[in-house]
């Protein structure tokens, strides 16, 4: 009988090893433009999440809190591209399931993103975000739309063929929020550019950068086709792209487009990103 019982605990042990070692692949959708969702599973539910890695916070509807019977409360503040105040509240202690993977999140933002977006687009229930990341090494590969959940072999031969890139991981106002800003350098300087793939439109520029990266300001959303290309060099290539002048509160936004052209592992634990 106790032989038995080791046998099923050396089984049980070794069945633990694989899921947390085990490499997970997840699988994108299509949602509107160049948007992506996922599938996020909640307490067996399955819901439809927006992918963004823009969004600073992963966030479920208000409704699914009250279907899973979860308090909110408090209050948080987040500020959109443009500068606009975005208020939420919080939930705790929530699991959200991805593909192969259920990653624990102990807060979680609670906000209705609908409210934002046009009445005919598709109902989505939520946003994950690089927060729900925060102790993975995860490869993006938008072009394929996947995602990838590294385990420690994986990592390895992933990061083998890729190049740093210089990056800030950033944690907003309150600690709590991650954001990651890719460093382009241009005449002597590096400018911060947001890691945004929920940024389905043109790459976007400052008025300052606007300036350095000399686009006359005429170059609007109306007259956008007849925008001139800029080079923006990331890691080591030279991207040439139609930049598009907003008044933002950031050097720049990478869009889905140039984010799509390269593969990325990022290391949330020792804040690298890595990219081929």
């Amino acid at each position: 009988m106790m032989k038995l019982k080791n046998v099923l605990y050396s089984l049980l042990f070794f069945c633990g090893v694989i899921q947390v070692l085990a490499q997970d692949t997840i699988k994108l959708k299509p949602y509107i433009e160049n948007m992506k969702t996922v599938d996020v599973f909640i307490e067996g539910k399955r819901y439809n999440f927006l992918f963004d890695t823009g969004g600073s916070e992963t966030i479920i509807s208000p409704e699914i809190a009250k279907t899973i019977k979860k308090e909110i409360y408090g209050s948080t503040t987040g500020f959109r591209m443009s500068g606009e105040i975005i208020k939420a509240q919080k939930s705790d202690g929530i699991s959200l399931s991805m593909g192969n993977t259920t990653i624990f999140h102990p807060t979680v933002g609670i906000w209705d993103l609908m409210s934002i977006l046009p009445k005919d687009f598709p109902k989505v229930d939520g946003v994950i975000s690089l927060k729900s990341f925060a102790n993975t090494i995860l490869t993006v590969e938008l072009s394929k739309n996947i995602l990838i959940i590294e385990n420690k072999a994986s990592a390895k031969k992933a990061i083998k063929r890729k190049s740093l890139l210089p990056t800030r991981f950033a944690n907003g106002l309150e600690g709590g929020e991650l954001n990651i800003f890719v460093g382009i350098p241009k005449q002597n300087k590096l400018y911060w550019f947001l890691f945004d793939s929920g940024n389905s439109g043109p790459m976007l520029l400052s008025n300052e950068s606007a300036k350095i990266w000399k686009i006359k300001k005429e170059f609007q959303k109306d007259n956008f086709e007849n925008n001139p290309e800029s080079e923006f060099v990331i890691g080591n290539k030279n991207l040439k792209i139609k930049p598009f002048v907003r008044d933002i509160i950031y050097d720049g936004v990478l869009n889905f487009d140039a984010i799509s052209q390269y593969i990325f592992t990022i290391d949330f634990k020792n804040k690298e990103v890595w990219i081929e």
